[in-house]
């Protein structure tokens, strides 16, 4: 009897794999890499454009003027910079709020060519800085060097990031899908009828509402009954809302919207909209939406690496925990629950990973990003009072700022085909970049000539454009590809609190030596320091990759002891 009960268990949860397959083919959107996804690119780089133009260049035309006007020192006028580019990189409001959204937009949009769009978008940066450096001296001389006013300027030009915001519109499913997987789900849920919501006569008749059916006020409360019961015999049973999401959330959905019979082909029709298909689609449920490169290549780089794609260690990484936490905290909520707040919950519990922390990779890779961060913005905001000490004019430290923005135009580009050639290793070549980037910034104090600050640009600006753009590449190859979005939030994390200290660090410097010598040398040696420490990330990796397959050996072996032993008794 019992064998007969295993094998129909095993043959329904065979049945939702196939249906929870045959829903993912249906119900995902398929990124058009193409068609609307231009006008995205094409807002996503005037964005980056403007956010990053104006982090990058504002500073070193305000900082000296704040601290003469306000009697105050270079490492109090420091807080509002990096207040502005640690926001950001926190995804905090406003320009953080930008950025954020006009990367993930271009992955929604891009597949097959989501490198070569996402460098076409991020170009923006680089150009940003290249046209602001010269820009917003000017604007400054024209407002007779009033910051109040040129800060108004600013404000108008970086409106101007509405337009681009109007443009980002997710791919939407279109009617032909909302109708197939209605037809599938139909079918599924004809030959497996869910016992879990209620009809109208076991409502009316619970014992636990003691026959006082007819107290219930609206159907809101009847709502919360079904989905209750729905989502306590989800929490029970074997197969968790991760390994079914399309069925889960569908089944949800019923729940919420009608406690009898939910299954019929017209309410499921009215069930299974637009609207909850997009709760299906949202951003953070794909594992890749952070990837900066083809996940064409995805399969070729990993098996080069030696990793598996898709390695699952345990329930809490499985790539569809999103669309199960959007789930149980909409139970958890009430069947009222308004859908940001569930999104956003569910987010964040599938973005925070603390796991992570018991990964020695990824604790390198958080220390590197916060030794790179703290230095990366102390050069665009002082390379150019550093250089006026060799005699450098105003002008010309502005064109410094301009160099640096378009050697990290061509940065971004070499980085975006390297993100697609399997046979070249990101660590590898953010490794090289990073020291180089740090060994001649530690130099800048040594330089004498308006050429060496020139040549000074090129490593830096190519150091800072390989660990934005590979980052999330050397994520994948180390943690594995159903860890990115967790790992890469929390780097973000640490490098924000990083690019908040860096800058008033190397003007505290300042104000005690009394000139940037010191905090070149220091920011040097951190970013320096920061590849350094990532070279053996290979091995490390590869070292925790056979810990883990013995961890899964050894426990395969204690679940098959009992059987053997059983085996053996039987003989």
């Amino acid at each position: 009897m019992k064998k007969h009960e295993v094998e129909r268990t095993d043959l329904e949860e065979t049945d939702e794999a196939d249906v929870e397959a045959k829903l993912e083919s249906a119900g995902i959107v398929t990124p058009p890499d193409g068609g609307y996804g231009w006008i995205v690119v094409i807002a996503s780089f005037f964005a980056n454009l403007l956010v990053d133009g104006v982090i990058f260049t504002a500073g070193q035309s305000l900082l000296s003027i704040w601290e003469r006007e306000f009697k105050t020192t270079a490492m109090a006028a420091s807080w509002a910079q990096s207040l502005l580019g640690g926001c950001y990189l926190l995804a905090g409001i406003g320009f953080g709020l930008i950025y954020l959204p006009a990367i993930v937009i271009v992955n929604q949009y891009f597949e097959k060519r989501r490198a070569f769009a996402l460098g076409l978008a991020v170009c923006g940066s680089g150009i940003g800085t290249t046209i602001f450096s010269q820009i917003f001296p000017l604007l400054l001389r024209l407002n007779d060097n009033n910051w109040r006013t040129f800060l108004m300027n600013v404000a108008i030009i970086v409106l101007l990031c509405i337009l681009c915001g109007l443009c980002f519109k997710s791919p939407q499913p279109d009617e032909k899908q909302v109708e197939e997987v209605t037809k599938i789900a139909e079918a599924y849920h004809e030959m497996h009828p869910p016992a879990t919501i209620l009809d109208s006569k076991q409502v009316d008749a619970s014992p636990q509402t003691n026959g006082t059916a007819e107290m219930i006020p609206n159907s809101r409360a009847r709502e919360r009954i079904a989905t209750e019961q729905f989502v306590s015999s989800q929490r029970l049973a074997n197969r968790g809302l991760a390994n079914r999401p399309f069925l889960s959330t569908i089944e949800l959905h019923a729940a919420k919207h009608n406690a009898k019979d939910v299954w019929s082909q017209h309410d499921l029709a009215k069930i299974i909209s637009k609207r909850s298909m997009h709760e299906l689609n949202r951003p953070l449920s794909k594992m890749a939406i952070f990837y900066y490169g083809s996940t064409v290549s995805l399969s070729r780089r990993t098996a080069r690496t030696g990793m598996r794609k898709n390695r699952i260690p345990s329930g809490d990484q499985h790539p569809s925990r999103y669309l199960s936490n959007l789930a149980l905290q909409a139970t958890d909520e009430g069947a009222d629950a308004s859908n940001w707040r569930q999104g956003v919950r569910a987010a964040m519990q599938s973005m925070l990973d603390i796991s992570l922390f018991t990964s020695p990779s990824f604790i390198i890779l958080a220390i590197s990003g916060f030794l790179t961060l703290c230095c990366l913005f102390v050069p665009f905001i002082y390379l150019g009072e550093q250089a006026s000490q060799v005699g450098v004019s105003k002008e010309r430290q502005a064109f410094l700022l301009t160099s640096l923005g378009v050697t990290n135009i061509v940065g971004r580009i070499l980085c975006g085909i390297i993100s697609d050639l399997p046979s070249v290793d990101p660590l590898m070549v953010s490794n090289v970049a990073i020291i180089a980037g740090g060994v001649g910034t530690f130099c800048v104090p040594l330089l004498t000539e308006y050429w060496m600050y020139v040549i000074y640009t090129i490593p830096f600006a190519l150091a800072v454009a390989s660990f934005g753009a590979l980052r999330s590449v050397i994520c994948v190859e180390l943690l594995g590809l159903e860890r990115l979005s967790s790992a890469f939030g929390i780097l973000l994390l640490f490098m924000g609190i990083a690019a908040l200290v860096g800058p008033p660090t190397a003007a505290f410097l300042k104000d005690l030596t009394g000139n940037y010598d010191l905090s070149f040398y220091l920011m040097g040696f951190l970013m320096a320091l920061s590849g350094v420490i990532c070279i053996p990330l290979r091995s490390v990796s590869a070292y925790e990759e056979r810990k883990r397959q013995k961890a899964e050996n050894e426990n395969q072996q204690a679940e098959l002891q009992p059987l053997k032993a059983q085996e053996s008794g039987e003989a």
